[in-house]
């Protein structure tokens, strides 16, 4: 049986920081985690992303690239964004207690809280795969709001 497709994104500013999202009362076992959702109908993965790091972090984004890979959880098939904030347009919707601008050491740190294994590991491998997209593309302009 195939998982359900979610799609979200990974902000980065121009300090290098990522930004990691608290979900109200931990979720489904997340302590801090990516913003992510599923496709309403009709959506493309790219609509669906930025709608869902709209929603959980109250940014508007644009994306810099997809993040290479398909990363799974117990319940869905994940693929990332990378994203560059545009501007805060609103607060963060009622499935986020809070969101955090963090170094990746400090995002590392917060994403090992979360006691849901399967997901901690989804969430650090989007970490590392962020730093290794990174690498590879140098120069990739970000914006800090």
């Amino acid at each position: 049986m195939s998982k359900r497709k979610a799609y979200g994104g990974v902000l980065i500013n121009d300090r290098g920081e990522v930004l990691l999202r608290e979900p109200t009362n931990h979720f489904n076992g997340y302590v801090w985690t990516w913003p992510k959702g599923q496709p309403d109908e009709g959506d493309s993965p790219e609509t669906c992303a930025l709608r869902e790091v709209l929603e959980e972090t109250g940014y508007q984004a644009e994306i810099i690239a997809p993040l290479p890979g398909v990363f799974v959880s117990r319940e869905t098939e994940n693929r990332y964004y990378l994203m560059r904030p545009v501007c805060q347009a609103q607060p963060p919707d009622w499935e986020t207690a809070q969101i955090r601008w963090v170094s990746f050491e400090q995002a590392r740190k917060l994403l090992e809280l979360t006691p849901n294994e399967r997901g901690r590991q989804r969430d650090l491998a989007v970490l590392a795969a962020v730093e290794q997209w990174l690498a590879e593309h140098r120069n990739v302009p970000t914006t800090s709001v």
